[in-house]
Order: C-alpha cells, then sequence, then structure tokens
C-alpha cells in the first residue's frame, strides 16, 4: 500500500514538474490555434513519428499543411516546434536577434566547427572577420576560374560517350557537376588545384555528398547524435560517417598545412626584402584568414575549420542549384531552351558550340545581359528550393510580430522555404509550374503609385482580379529565399 501511495506521488510530482515546464509551449499553442491547437497535438505527434525520413518528411508536410491553421506549434517533450511558411513570418524570424542560432538537431552535420555551426557573439565575431573575403571585387576576380572550369566540363561532357547523347545518365551527370564544383570551391577558398573535373580516385567529391545524406538523417532522427546510440542503433551508418569524415577532414587538414608553410615562407621572404607582406594576400580566403592566426585571432585549427566550412556550404549549394536548373531545362525543352540558345547567341555572336579554342569569356558585364537565364535559373530555385526547410533555435522569449503570442526560449523554428515558394496566394494560379517568365515580369513593372490612384490623384476603383494581380505583382520580399536572407544570410550574398 505505501509503495502505490510513494508512486502516485512521485508521479504527480513528475507530472507537476513537466507541466510546469511546458506552461509557456502550451500557452503558446493556445494563442495560436486556441481550443484547436491543443486537441490536435495527438495527431502531430503521430504524423511526426511516421514520417522521420529525409526522403519523405517534405512531401508528407506538403500534403499535411493544409489541414492545419499556420502558424503551427507542436509540443516536443519541453519545447515547442513552431512551423512556419509565410513570408512576413520568415521575415520576423530571419530578422530577429533572438532567432540567430541553429538548432541542437543540426549539430547532426558532420562539420561542427566553423562558421557554419558558430553561436551567438562568436558567429558575430567570426562572420565580420571573415566578411572581407567575400567582398564583391573579390568574387568577380574569380572569373577565370569559373571559366576554366566551365570549359574543362564542357570538355568531359563533350568527349565522354556517358554524358551526352541519349546514353547520359542521372548520377553520371550529377557526379560530373559536383567535381567540377568542388574543383572551383578549392579554388577560390584555398587557391589549390584538384584536377577534380578529370578524376577523384580518393572520392572525395562523393564522401561530401554522402556526408552530407547522412547528416540530413541525423537533422530529423536528433538521437542519432548521440554517439552511443547511433553507434548501437545504426552501425552501419556510423561507421560509413566516420571513414568519409576522416576523409575529407584530412583532405582540406594537408591542403591548408601546405598553404600556411608557404605563406608564411612568402610573407618571411618579403619582409626581409623590405617589401609588403600583405600586398599579394588580399584574393584567396585561406591567405586572409592567415593573417588574422598572424594577429593571434585564430588558430590553425580554426582556420581548418573554416576552409571545412566554406568547401561545404559553396560545394553544397553551388551543384544542388546547378543540377536543380539542368533537371528544369530537360523537362521544358520547348520555349525555354530556344530562348536561352537565342539569348546566348545574341551576347556570344559567332561563337562555336562546345569547349572550343575560340570558347567565350563570360564577364560580369555578359552575365548581366543574360536576363532570361538569370530568370530562369530563379524560376529553377523557387520550384525546387535548394534549401528547402530552415530551423533556428529561440535564444530567449519574443514576440511574433503582429501577434500576442510569444515564443519561449529554446523553441525550434521551422521556416518551410519550399510551400512558401509555391504558394498561389504569391505565385499566382500557375504557382507550381515551372515559367520564367514571372520573374522578367516582375522585373519589367513600372511603379504604381499607392491606393490606387493614378498620377492625377484620382482614384482608380479596382476589380478583385486586378487586385489579386497589384498583390502579386508586389510580391512580399521574402516570398523568395533561395539563399536565406536576413541577420544570418548566406555570406556570399
Amino acid at each position: 500500500m505505501h509503495l502505490y501511495v510513494a508512486l502516485w506521488v512521485c508521479g504527480t510530482a513528475l507530472a507537476l514538474l513537466l507541466g510546469w515546464q511546458q506552461r509557456k509551449c502550451w500557452r503558446l499553442i493556445w494563442q495560436l490555434n486556441g481550443w484547436r491547437g491543443v486537441a490536435q497535438q495527438p495527431i502531430l505527434w503521430f504524423l511526426l513519428c511516421i514520417n522521420l525520413h529525409p526522403n519523405s518528411i517534405l512531401e508528407r508536410v506538403t500534403q499535411m499543411r493544409k489541414y492545419f491553421q499556420r502558424p503551427l506549434a507542436i509540443l516536443v517533450g519541453t519545447r515547442v516546434l513552431v512551423y512556419i511558411d509565410d513570408p512576413a513570418g520568415m521575415e520576423s524570424i530571419l530578422n530577429a536577434p533572438e532567432c540567430l542560432d541553429k538548432t541542437f538537431m543540426q549539430e547532426g552535420f558532420f562539420a561542427k566547427r566553423g562558421l557554419l555551426h558558430a553561436r551567438g557573439q562568436k558567429w558575430k565575431l567570426r562572420r565580420k572577420q571573415l566578411n572581407p573575403a567575400f567582398s564583391h571585387n573579390i568574387v568577380a576576380s574569380f572569373f577565370d576560374v569559373f571559366n576554366a572550369v566551365g570549359n574543362q566540363m564542357v570538355e568531359q561532357f563533350a568527349s565522354q560517350p556517358h554524358l551526352h547523347g541519349r546514353a547520359v545518365k542521372f548520377t553520371d551527370a550529377e557526379d560530373m557537376l559536383s567535381r567540377a564544383v568542388l574543383e572551383v570551391s578549392c579554388l577560390t577558398v584555398m587557391g589549390t588545384p584538384t584536377n577534380f573535373t578529370q578524376t577523384d580516385d580518393a572520392h572525395i567529391a562523393s564522401s561530401y555528398k554522402r556526408l552530407l545524406e547522412i547528416s540530413a538523417i541525423r537533422v530529423v532522427k536528433p538521437w542519432l547524435q548521440i554517439d552511443l546510440l547511433h553507434r548501437l542503433l545504426a552501425p552501419e551508418l556510423y561507421a560509413e560517417a566516420e571513414k568519409c569524415n576522416q576523409l575529407l577532414v584530412e583532405f582540406v587538414a594537408g591542403i591548408v598545412q601546405s598553404k600556411h608553410r608557404n605563406w608564411q615562407l612568402r610573407t618571411a621572404l618579403s619582409e626581409g626584402a623590405g617589401e609588403d607582406s600583405t600586398a599579394w594576400q588580399r584574393r584567396i580566403f585561406i591567405e586572409q584568414i592567415f593573417q588574422l592566426a598572424a594577429n593571434g585571432e585564430l588558430t590553425l585549427q580554426e582556420i581548418e575549420d573554416e576552409a571545412q566550412s566554406m568547401v561545404l556550404v559553396s560545394f553544397e549549394t553551388v551543384s544542388n542549384s546547378i543540377m536543380l536548373a539542368l533537371l528544369c531545362l530537360a523537362t521544358h525543352k520547348g520555349d525555354c531552351q530556344q530562348r536561352l540558345r537565342a539569348e546566348i547567341a545574341s551576347v556570344f555572336p559567332g561563337q562555336g558550340q562546345g569547349s572550343t579554342p575560340d570558347a567565350p569569356h563570360v564577364g560580369l558585364e555578359q552575365l548581366q545581359q543574360l536576363r532570361y537565364l538569370d530568370a530562369f535559373v530563379s524560376e529553377a530555385l523557387r520550384l525546387l528550393a535548394t534549401v528547402p526547410m530552415n530551423l533556428r533555435h529561440v535564444s530567449r522569449d519574443f514576440q511574433l510580430p503582429g501577434r500576442e503570442a510569444v515564443v519561449p526560449q529554446n523553441s525550434i523554428i521551422v521556416l518551410d522555404t519550399f510551400n512558401m515558394q509555391r504558394e498561389e496566394e504569391w505565385w499566382g494560379d500557375n504557382a507550381k509550374q515551372f515559367d520564367p517568365q514571372r520573374f522578367l515580369d516582375q522585373d519589367d513593372q513600372p511603379d504604381q503609385s499607392p491606393e490606387g490612384e493614378d498620377i492625377s490623384g484620382s482614384s482608380i476603383p479596382k476589380t478583385n482580379g486586378q487586385q489579386k494581380q497589384q498583390k502579386q505583382q508586389r510580391r512580399h520580399s521574402y516570398s523568395f529565399l533561395p539563399f536565406s536572407k536576413g541577420l544570418r544570410s548566406c555570406i556570399g550574398v
């Protein structure tokens, strides 16, 4: 009898403690969705548990989101997960100082150090240190690298039987593109040619891609972030991740250490000759942060971490973006291909096809003239988002703008970019169709005076259709987020 009483008391105490810990979470659920939000929690828990796989979770969210009022809050232990899929919500979160950090769920990412995973003041300091390495002039100075690797890639596609014609396979084309982008990343970040466009016997590019896939699994199954559980529950996956991780750490460390020795030697020689030792080192990212190390601001290990982060993010986003654009091009062979060919021919007249001795040099001036190409790539990134979902950690309580809802500390914010960029409210009735023209129409729209007035100040009545069209023409600036925005936007943007 006494045992039952003791168990009952302990159970009650634990329930009260849990309820106290969850009080702010339940309040947010009530503020957002009322009784409906509270009652639907068991359904949301069930849906969350059965769809925890990176290959299916996005599809399931797309199917189920229409049945729930959004923003949506889901209780997860003593935290709350807040799902947001509208531009105004995205803007408020991405510009909130309280939502600057990545979430604990992203600790499963193999590169756990560097700017990619820095938090709070450390992130702000490191971002400030690294920003000069990504100025517009420095990025523009790499067009010779972009052209050289691009021409090498064209040569490979033209000369390899399995990379052109009807024999081409998606996996082969993806591998070629991945290796070319990794070559560019290594040249621009570390100033080191790797010849990946010709061969990758060490499987560096495929190891990067595989680790990203494993990291995605660990994000949606955060218990795998605990090494012991990962070894017990998925031993083969754990062993594969460790092997790939070790390979990539050694790959980057070898390059950084070699470049650092050369940098120290050149600096010593320049100082001995009375020359300015910093005059030559204002181009390559790695050489700029070597100077930070010389000033005592970074260690060699931190430099290796930053180089790994920069190579990784540039490799992942650029290779995925190019592949998505090519997929859209392959599935829209009619007007899109014809318009692209015509535009390229007009900007580069008289140039032969493929990699020829007179292959054109693409510069910033030429890119600015390729308006349809720009619209084409933008539409590909809209329809097939490179980063379909973004996660943020809430460092302290804050109020959602325009609402009474207060998001508690340690909440997880999920920003659904993929579905927002396919929403008819912002992109029209053909939101789920591929139409690059929408970006050209938006650029060509003349400025309209507010409140529906003409230039004489007279009021112009608008039909519902005209109001909807005007809303789409003036779509929210955060309705298109190919590389994020706000306080923690992509460093290259």
